[in-house]
């Protein structure tokens, strides 16, 4: 069977490895573009040279509606439509949607994240859902640019909740920071906390 998101490569799925990698890392990159997306919002101020003094207050800056939709419905709608269908398609209930925008966002991007070989080798839509990620990212990509450093990767979150569930969210370090933060579960690590954080990381499979 031909990948059917990129129509090239070879898979006994519906994914090629190539493009399910990238879907993976579009999915891991989405909520960071969507932070990124807060300070677009408004469409780039006028410099102070470019003002015109007349005494008189200068009206508020229009909001960038492109900005908007992507924020305030376009991101999370997108990812939380495509994990509502894989749960039916699996067979079982409905997400819950609850929390602030970018809690949805992080949430949806997650869960399709890891759900994401089931997806390439199972799900019939897997081009259709991977396509529609890519055209998202780039979206939002168009307005930001690159991306901001997402930092280095050190590993997964261990800290266990009250059902014993360990929370396995994808840690990264970036310049200057003093400690970690866990993007799911706020679990914040000092940096004498990092040598532990790296003893207790899972086994790699070989």
């Amino acid at each position: 069977m031909i990948c059917q998101l990129c129509e090239r490569n070879e898979t006994d799925g519906y994914l090629c490895s190539a493009c399910s990698l990238a879907t993976a890392r579009r999915l891991e990159r989405l909520p960071v573009a969507y932070r990124a997306l807060e300070g677009f919002l408004a469409p780039g101020a006028r410099s102070g040279a470019e003002r015109v003094s007349s005494g008189r207050a200068a009206p508020p800056l229009p909001v960038n509606e492109a900005v908007l939709d992507l924020r305030y419905g376009g991101i999370a709608l997108v990812l939380e439509s495509w994990r509502s269908d894989v749960q039916r398609a699996r067979g079982w209930g409905q997400p819950a949607i609850e929390g602030s925008v970018e809690r949805r966002v992080l949430a949806a991007a997650r869960w399709l994240g890891m759900s994401l070989d089931w997806i390439a080798a199972s799900y019939p839509a897997a081009g259709d859902l991977a396509r529609e990620v890519r055209e998202t990212e780039g979206a939002a990509l168009s307005i930001v640019g690159v991306v901001p450093d997402r930092g280095r990767r050190i590993g997964q979150c261990v800290a266990v909740d009250a059902s014993s569930v360990i929370c396995g969210a994808v840690l990264r370090h970036r310049a200057g920071e003093t400690r970690l933060v866990c993007p799911w579960c706020t679990c914040v690590y000092e940096a004498r906390d990092f040598l532990m954080l790296k003893t207790l990381q899972p086994v790699e499979p070989t």
